[in-house]
């Protein structure tokens, strides 16, 4: 048995069809003219997480029980979101799969074979009893447990009062062209309660569109309005224990003053204190051979565009270069496939079609163009 599925999230059929009749996709067009094309009925409520559940599962949300993006608390009526489901014990609070229902990946692997899946949603925290190798995509909680939102940093302590999901920290001045600030991190235990850790960073301005950033021992020079590499982040816990992280950081402004944006924080997936993914040498694997990858499961940082923190094309480069990595990881993957399951699931066009359908569906249409060529 081999199977290979290519997943993406948000594809329209309107917007397909429309482009294969211009010519503009001759690669699918191959695959629609051999007679392998068919609109999916798709899921009740239509939801990338309730979707790609009754996909991997054959099941409707009666079955697999996710029904939504949110669900209610029976006993206090409060709102959860369905990806992000903890239970509570005498050891503490954890991370439980949002489904126990059997996908088709478990079912490959109690059949004898391999699966791999890469980015596929509601497939976070691992489940390790099963020997599918797994990559978490939407669903994925950043470093501290949450959805995830990024912080902007700058002088201008007027900005602090917007009403903003975005955090807006302070960048202090220390002399000409240098400036500090605070990474926060989560929240450790304390004798007086939690106490949220911080990591300290210096920005020097470095000429007229540089700046170097260091944290810690580690320096990063930023050219403005250019994502840095990822990089990890270590907050001190406690007597040798640290909690390690991943994020990147973009120089929007020089003038009048410095702004500094980073991603959220995100889990370092060879170092989680979750269950990330399975099993940790494939993990490894991805991680050492093929470049380092943004974790969270929501990586394209659309409340960053919305609030007008980085530019359309800024977010457009984040989005191409989280499309780069994935595309490089699952060719990596598929040269070496030889018989089982290998699922890639490929989220970018749902967040661009989110920011850009409306006004720039030339963006969007690229984005189809781009899946022709993946194929």
């Amino acid at each position: 048995m081999k199977t290979i599925i290519l997943g993406r999230d948000a594809f329209d059929p309107g917007i397909f069809e429309r482009l294969l009749e211009n010519g503009k996709l001759p690669n699918l067009g191959r695959i629609v003219s051999n007679g392998n094309y068919a609109r999916f009925a798709v899921a009740n409520p239509p939801q990338s997480e309730v979707s790609w559940s009754s996909i991997a599962t054959g099941a409707d949300p009666g079955v697999h029980g996710m029904f939504d993006f949110v669900h209610r608390d029976p006993a206090t009526y409060s709102i959860i979101p369905s990806l992000l489901v903890t239970k509570t014990n005498i050891l503490g609070t954890r991370f439980v799969p949002p489904h126990t229902a059997r996908t088709l990946f478990e079912q490959a692997t109690l059949d004898g074979y391999p699966a791999r899946v890469l980015w596929w949603p509601a497939t976070f925290p691992a489940r390790m009893e099963i020997p599918v190798h797994t990559i978490p995509g939407l669903g994925t909680p950043d470093l501290l447990g949450r959805l995830g939102v990024g912080a902007v940093y700058s002088p201008d302590r007027d900005l602090a009062d917007a009403n903003t999901k975005t955090a807006v920290e302070f960048l202090e001045k220390r002399s000409k062209g240098i400036y500090r600030g605070f990474l926060k991190g989560p929240a450790r235990k304390t004798g007086s309660g939690p106490q949220e850790m911080e990591l300290e960073f210096k920005l020097d301005i470095t000429g007229q569109n540089r700046a170097r950033l260091t944290l810690t021992k580690k320096s990063l020079e930023l050219v403005l309005g250019q994502w840095s590499p990822i990089f990890e982040v270590s907050f001190k816990a406690g007597f040798l224990t640290s909690v390690r992280g991943i994020t990147r950081a973009i120089l929007t402004q020089l003038e009048p003053e410095p702004r500094l944006y980073f991603l959220p924080l995100q889990i370092h997936p060879l170092h989680s204190v979750w269950r990330y993914g399975t099993p940790p040498g494939f993990l490894r694997e991805a991680w050492k051979g093929y470049g380092p990858f943004l974790t969270l499961g929501w990586p394209q940082d659309t409340t960053a565009l919305e609030e007008g923190w980085i530019s359309d094309e800024q977010f457009l480069n984040l989005c191409r270069s989280i499309a780069d990595t994935r595309e490089r990881l699952f060719f990596h993957f598929l040269e070496a496939f030889k018989e089982g399951v290998l699922a890639n699931v490929f989220d970018t066009l749902d967040r661009v079609q989110h920011m850009f359908l409306h006004d720039r569906p030339d963006i969007v249409e690229s984005w189809y163009v781009r899946l022709d060529d993946l194929v």
